[in-house]
C-alpha cells in the first residue's frame, strides 16, 4: 500500500494537510501527488469490484477498508434502489446511501439506472456491466468480484490465489458444477477472473438481459455457470470448498465460516450470511470491528439499534438475548420481551448453558 491508502484504512495518521511543501506527513508535495496519483489506475494489474447497497452499509467501511489493503484499483459499484416510484426524502437518504469515507475508500464508483423487481438478480448484472465500462478503458489482467458484505481479513494473500487459479479463467469461492451435476453454480459473491475471461462473460450475460422478460430466470450465478459452458471457458475449482457442517453440501454463501481455500489463503468471510445464520441459531455474534457504528448505528433496522448494537456498544449480554429472540426464521417464533425479562441488572459475563453456542447444537 502507498501512504495514502494507509491513511484512508486508518493505518496511518495525516496531521499536517498542507502539501504547498514537502514537509508534511507524507513527505510529498502537489508535484508529487499529481505524478503519483492522477493515473492510478494504471498503477495496477488487478480491479476488484465491490458490489453492494444499503443493505451492506453497516460493514462497506471494514470491507472497503480491507480491500484497499490488497493493492488493487477498488471500483464500487453501488445500487441505491432509488426510482420514480420511490424516491427519499433527504433525511431518509443518509441512512440508505454511501457517506463520504465511503466514497474515499475505493479509487471510484459507478451507479447504475433503476432496475426493478428483482434487485439481488438483474441489479447486480447492471452493477457489473457498468463498472465493466470503466474497467475496459485500462490495462488490468485480473478482476476481482465480490460483495459489499464480504471481507478479506488476508487480503495479501490475493497472489497466492492467482497461483492457484493457474491457467483457468476464473475461480470462484465455491462452485458446485462437475459432471456429475449438470445444473450446478459457480457463486458469484466472490470470483476471481482473468480479464479476457471476464469480458467475455459479461458481454454474454447482456445479450440475454438486454431483451428482460419478466419471469424469466437471470439468476446470476445460472448466468455465470452457462456462460462458462457456452463460451468453453476453463474454470478452476478452489481445491477446498465451504461445507455445510451437518450434511457435507456446499455453503455457497458461506454462512458457517467452516475451512475453505477462500478462508485458508484470504481469511474470506460473507459477514451478512454470518450475522443472519449466527443470531437465527443463537450463536455468538460476529466480532464488533467488522460494524460501522456511525451515528447511533445509523445503517442497522430499528431492531436491531435497539438490541445487537446496544450488546456491541454495552457489553450487556441482555440485549443479546432480546436480539436473538427477536431474530427467528419464523415470525410465529420471534418473541418481544421488555429488556428486564432478561434479568434485572447487566449481564456481563457468558456462563455455560445459558444459550447454544455451538454450530449445530
Amino acid at each position: 500500500m502507498n501512504d495514502l491508502d494507509r491513511i484512508l484504512t486508518g493505518e496511518k495518521k495525516l496531521l499536517n494537510n498542507d502539501f504547498s511543501s514537502r514537509n508534511n506527513d507524507l513527505g510529498m508535495d502537489w508535484y508529487d501527488l499529481v505524478e503519483n496519483y492522477n493515473a492510478i489506475p494504471y498503477k495496477y494489474d488487478t480491479a476488484i469490484i465491490v458490489t453492494t447497497y444499503n443493505a451492506h452499509l453497516k460493514f462497506l467501511k471494514a470491507t472497503l477498508a480491507n480491500y484497499r489493503k490488497a493493492n488493487c484499483f477498488i471500483l464500487g459499484a453501488y445500487d441505491s434502489h432509488y426510482r420514480a416510484d420511490n424516491i427519499l426524502e433527504q433525511a431518509t437518504m443518509r441512512q440508505f446511501f454511501l457517506r463520504p469515507e465511503h466514497l474515499a475508500l475505493a479509487h471510484a464508483w459507478v451507479f447504475k439506472h433503476g432496475t426493478y423487481d428483482n434487485d439481488k438478480r438483474d441489479g447486480w448484472f447492471w452493477n457489473v456491466r457498468y463498472a465493466q465500462g470503466v474497467l475496459k478503458q485500462f490495462d488490468f489482467k485480473y478482476v476481482f468480484c465480490t460483495n459489499g458484505d464480504c471481507i478479506w481479513d488476508k487480503p495479501e494473500g490475493l497472489h497466492k490465489l492467482k497461483e492457484i487459479l493457474g491457467g483457468g479463467d476464473l475461480m470462484g469461492n465455491s462452485s458446485s458444477t462437475s459432471p456429475e451435476i449438470p445444473n450446478g453454480v459457480i457463486h458469484t459473491a466472490s470470483v476471481l477472473y482473468k480479464i479476457d475471461a471476464f469480458n467475455k462473460i459479461i458481454d454474454w450475460m447482456n445479450e440475454k438481459m438486454k431483451h428482460p422478460a419478466k419471469g424469466y430466470p437471470n439468476h446470476p450465478e445460472q448466468n455465470l455457470r452457462d456462460a462458462v459452458y457456452e463460451l468453453g471457458l476453463k474454470e478452476t475449482v478452489a481445491p477446498i470448498q465451504p461445507l455445510y457442517p451437518l450434511d457435507g453440501s456446499i455453503d455457497h454463501y458461506t454462512f458457517f465460516n467452516q475451512p475453505s481455500t477462500w478462508k485458508d489463503v484470504l481469511g474470506y468471510r460473507n459477514l451478512g450470511a454470518e450475522l443472519e445464520y449466527k443470531s437465527e441459531e443463537q450463536i455468538e455474534p460476529i466480532e464488533s470491528k467488522y460494524f460501522d457504528f456511525y451515528d447511533d448505528c445509523l445503517y442497522f433496522s430499528d431492531y436491531e439499534r435497539n438490541t445487537i448494537c446496544k450488546f456491541y456498544l454495552t457489553g450487556d449480554r441482555r440485549y443479546l438475548y432480546q436480539y436473538w429472540d427477536q431474530s427467528e426464521d419464523s415470525d410465529y417464533n420471534r418473541k418481544y420481551y421488555p429488556i428486564e425479562h432478561y434479568g434485572e441488572k447487566p449481564i456481563y459475563e457468558w456462563t455455560p448453558g445459558e444459550k447454544t453456542t455451538e454450530i449445530g447444537a
